[in-house]
């Protein structure tokens, strides 16, 4: 956890580019702006998109719809070569199939909700292939309950999650 929390680190914080005319290299497009705009299909983990999720993007602005049940905007600095990126993220899902016990009652369902804030860091290929490296402070809302029971247990908390995923835009 502590090499991806500092791989992440790395990623945001280090230079986009190493080129030697650096100044051409930061001007210079992978991707065409007049094929804009740009759907981003991804897979990983990441809290922006979960683990499947499908991006919409035109200029530096991202919409992206993710599951299980994420909807994010991402802002990108460069929108069309390797660039740093922050972003907004919010959902919810639940599950009927736990067994858990809280403060001594039984609990079968639970519903998640959450809302977070971060920023990462984008490798785009001219290919199309990208990887994005990223981390974001959540907060999440989990509410238990149960059929037969009247009783509702609540936890809250923020959480710290790291993000790593591979896309392929078109």
């Amino acid at each position: 956890m502590k090499l991806l929390l500092s791989a992440c680190c790395l990623c945001i914080f280090s230079t986009p580019c190493l080129a030697e005319n650096e100044l051409t290299a930061q001007t210079e497009n992978i991707l065409s702006p007049d094929n804009e705009p740009y759907f981003n299909f991804v897979f990983g983990f990441s809290p922006f998109d979960g683990i499947l999720g499908l991006e919409y993007q035109k200029n530096n602005h991202s919409f992206g719809i993710g599951l299980p049940g994420r909807y994010s905007y991402r802002y990108y600095i460069k929108p069309y070569q390797d660039t740093k990126f922050w972003g907004v993220y919010l959902g919810g899902y639940s599950s009927d199939n736990i067994n858990k016990t809280l403060d001594g009652n039984e609990f079968t369902k639970v519903k998640y909700a959450y809302v977070g804030a971060g920023l990462g860091y984008r490798w785009q290929w001219p290919s199309g292939w990208n990887v994005s490296a990223s981390i974001a402070l959540e907060y999440l809302d989990r509410e238990y309950s149960n059929p037969d029971n009247p009783l509702i247990a609540t936890r809250e908390g923020l959480l710290l999650l790291p993000g790593i995923n591979a896309g392929y835009k078109f």
